[in-house]
């Protein structure tokens, strides 16, 4: 005990990346729930649709795939380099500028891949 470890700083980081994926990614429907079972959220019987369902576009499943795929070939290039130098540097620009365009697109949409709460909207404190 009191002896930080190379391998516990390491786990620190992942459990922290862990963290931040769920609360911002995946836990919407958590709050979702309480708020139900706390009623801060009533269902009206009137209310044509669920609130609960959003249609999803493309860009949600395919932009991170190619951003993944993109990333993985850059390394791949990296790693088994081609005949030339100028081969391989021209296929890890390509990859690059593919996994870096991909994450900028990714993040000028970011409020969209974020999974908020959709029944009690909250007032922001900024």
């Amino acid at each position: 005990t009191g002896k930080r470890t190379q391998w516990g700083l390491i786990m620190d980081g992942w459990n922290s990346l862990i963290r931040y994926y769920k609360n911002n990614f995946s836990d919407g429907f958590r709050q979702d729930a309480i708020d139900l079972f706390l009623g801060n959220y009533s269902v009206d019987e009137v209310e044509p649709a669920s609130p609960l369902h959003v249609k999803k576009d493309w860009k949600f499943l395919a932009l991170p795939i190619i951003m993944v795929v993109a990333f993985s070939m850059c390394i791949i290039c990296l790693l088994m380099a081609g005949d030339t130098w100028t081969e391989t540097l021209a296929y890890v620009l390509f990859w690059g500028s593919a996994s870096f365009g991909t994450f900028a697109i990714i993040l000028y949409n970011g409020k969209d891949f974020v999974d908020a709460p959709k029944l009690v909207q909250k007032e922001k404190m900024d």
